[in-house]
């Protein structure tokens, strides 16, 4: 039989050989007699040498094919296959990618705005709805990967989507930066064993997660050109960044410490000795680090006055004093490790003082600059002996 309807779907399939080449796939609707329909017409092109087969799969199967060949390299898998199941969900497993067009993506895009959750299992609980920026990461970008594959790889041809013009437009972050002694607030809501840590971080604009780098990864041999390779980071690329000597010298009297505790990172807290023992030390965690900042942002007033909410308000601080000192948008990449220019850009506006500065020197020194508003001051007298005196 060349059409059948498999367990657990909706749609009926469709599985037949023209010239001993297999075509087979979902015919996209739920009834027999349209199914028989799509299938006569796939026979023909099929005969005819104009069917596309790759074009015929449904989006749960491409998901599966495209996860074989690509996503099981990818980093953080389980949060990537979260999202392409959200995608399946919004729109429809069983839906042939060929069918897929810009219209059924809005579509599928509306209902994931729609779909509401709750942090609380009690009735009248807050009712939370994903932002723009977890829309597009659910549908475009779990979505798109799939359907290029379908069309650079697997000779699909499919119906050209804009991507751009689908793409919902998220808030712009809103960098801030530590004025005065904020800073020391920060510090004062921690306990001491977390200070270096926060200080490095606000120092280097180093990700929550990229300031878990192993020992090995520290190079402090010599304390004038000691550098630390950053792993833990999007996109799985390196980057590696220079440390000063201060902060070569903090580190490798850490590493010492870390070595001998036999612990994988420098950031750690010591512990009272056991009675008649050596002393011990405590490697610091991520979350341990996330949870503090965040209540040190909150008990210090900073969250409430300045917007900053955790641990990632350390990396726009040093961004925006990077591009202060230098101003060097290039110099500001390189140290936040941006792939991309427009990543750093968010910061651009830190030197808008700057060019108001260089616009007000520019005006003083440029006799030309003052000369028309004298004119017209003139302009606006009265010409003496004409008689228009009160004209």
């Amino acid at each position: 039989m060349s059409i059948y309807k498999p367990k657990k779907s909706p749609y009926w399939a469709y599985d037949f050989q023209i010239r001993g080449r297999r075509f087979h796939g979902s015919t996209g609707v739920e009834t027999k007699r349209a199914a028989e329909r799509i299938e006569r017409d796939l026979r023909v092109k099929a005969a005819e040498g104009t069917l596309d087969d790759a074009s015929r799969i449904t989006l749960d199967d491409a998901a599966a094919r495209w996860m074989d060949e690509v996503g099981r390299d990818l980093k953080d898998i389980d949060r990537l296959e979260a999202r392409i199941e959200r995608a399946l969900i919004c729109i429809g497993p069983h839906t042939p990618i060929c069918d897929i067009t810009a219209d059924i993506m809005a579509k599928a895009m509306t209902k994931r705005r729609k779909q509401g959750y709750t942090k609380s299992p009690k009735k009248g609980a807050t009712v939370y709805y994903p932002s723009a920026s977890t829309v597009n990461r659910d549908l475009i970008d779990a979505v798109r990967p799939i359907l290029n594959r379908a069309v650079k790889t697997w000779g699909a041809r499919l119906p050209a989507i804009d991507w751009d013009d689908l793409r919902l437009a998220e808030p712009k972050p809103k960098p801030r930066e530590f004025a005065g002694d904020q800073f020391d607030l920060v510090l004062n809501e921690v306990r001491p064993h977390w200070h270096d840590l926060i200080r490095f971080a606000r120092r280097y604009g180093c990700r929550l997660s990229e300031l878990f780098f192993g020992l090995d990864d520290i190079d402090v041999a010599d304390v004038n050109a000691a550098r630390v390779n950053l792993r833990e980071r999007k996109g799985d690329d390196d980057h590696i960044i220079p440390i000063l000597p201060e902060d070569a010298a903090m580190l490798a009297a850490r590493m010492g410490r870390a070595r001998a505790a036999r612990i994988d990172t420098v950031w750690f807290r010591e512990l009272k000795p056991l009675k008649f023992g050596q002393p011990r030390v405590r490697a610091l965690t991520y979350n341990g680090a996330a949870i503090a900042l965040r209540r040190a942002m909150t008990r210090s007033g900073l969250r409430q006055s300045r917007g900053m909410k955790g641990a990632h308000a350390l990396r726009h601080d040093a961004a925006m004093k990077t591009l202060r000192h230098s101003k060097n948008l290039r110099i500001a990449q390189k140290l936040l490790g941006h792939a991309d220019l427009k990543s750093t850009l968010v910061y651009a506006h830190a030197m808008e003082d700057d060019v108001r500065d260089a616009l007000l020197a520019m005006h003083r020194n440029s006799p030309g600059l003052s000369e028309p508003a004298s004119e017209i001051a003139e302009a606006d007298q009265p010409l003496k002996g004409t008689g228009t005196e009160g004209s």
